[in-house]
């Protein structure tokens, strides 16, 4: 299938191998990356993502470039998508600042319900590029291909502290006796842009939230579950608190 991409000022038709060759986690370098989604048309809160995108490049010494978001409505119109995954990808290779935009269809899940399950890493609350939606994804790919693998439709992290900190391309949310909470930022866990919102949402609403380190002990006790990101929206969930790795005791990713 071949498609249309924006790379450094120019638009390129290419086949789904080159886009699969720089998908994160498989394309490796010092870089941050966006997915947003697209609909009729337009793709969705743009200037957050933009934002968070020049957030991440400032923390990892890379120099923004100058980006144009109406480039990112002409990528999904020239590929014919009323509805698609946008992504946008700036890396740093030598002295040279690349700009990469891809749109692609979105897969609809018919699903109402997400099974997870957890997988232990190795990462650290205090990692480097926590926050950060960096190009270095392996873990959160490897760890989502290893759901799928079990069965399941994602995957729920926990970091070194045995905290669960986000799902492999999700954040989390619980509630449990009428208040909602979420997983803090010091846990390692990205300021998802949905996360945001749902946050600003739930004080808007008077609904009373807490930031708390989650356990699995916690998690099979809150009343709901749900992951929140740009391409899903709000997702409940039905948690198998089970090992996805039983030969490694999840241990390793």
């Amino acid at each position: 299938m071949i498609r249309t991409i924006f790379l450094d000022g120019q638009y390129l038709k290419v086949n789904a191998q080159i886009i699969e060759a720089f998908t994160p986690g498989v394309f490796k370098a010092k870089g941050v990356f966006e997915t947003m989604l697209g609909q009729k048309g337009a793709v969705l809160d743009t200037d957050l993502h933009l934002k968070r995108l020049r957030a991440g490049l400032k923390i990892l010494g890379v120099k923004s470039p100058p980006i144009n978001p109406l480039v990112l409505k002409e990528v999904l119109r020239r590929n014919h998508l009323s509805c698609g995954r946008v992504r946008l990808m700036v890396w740093q290779a030598g002295q040279q600042t690349h700009v990469m935009m891809t749109a692609l269809p979105l897969k609809a899940s018919h699903k109402k319900i997400y099974r997870v399950c957890l997988i232990k890493t190795n990462r650290s609350a205090n990692a480097r590029l926590a926050g950060l939606k960096s190009l270095d994804y392996e873990l959160f790919a490897q760890a989502y291909a290893q759901a799928l693998r079990q069965g399941f439709d994602e995957a729920l992290l926990l970091n070194r502290s045995g905290t669960i900190f986000e799902a492999s391309r999700a954040n989390i949310f619980w509630i449990k006796d009428k208040v909602l909470y979420t997983p803090p930022l010091s846990s390692g866990c990205l300021n998802g842009i949905t996360r945001q919102q749902v946050l600003k949402g739930a004080g808007n609403l008077k609904i009373p939230v807490k930031e708390k380190n989650l356990t699995p002990d916690i998690l099979k006790k809150a009343d709901a579950v749900f992951l929140t990101n740009s391409l899903i929206g709000i997702k409940p969930v039905e948690v198998a608190i089970v090992d996805a790795c039983p030969a490694c005791g999840g241990a390793c990713l």
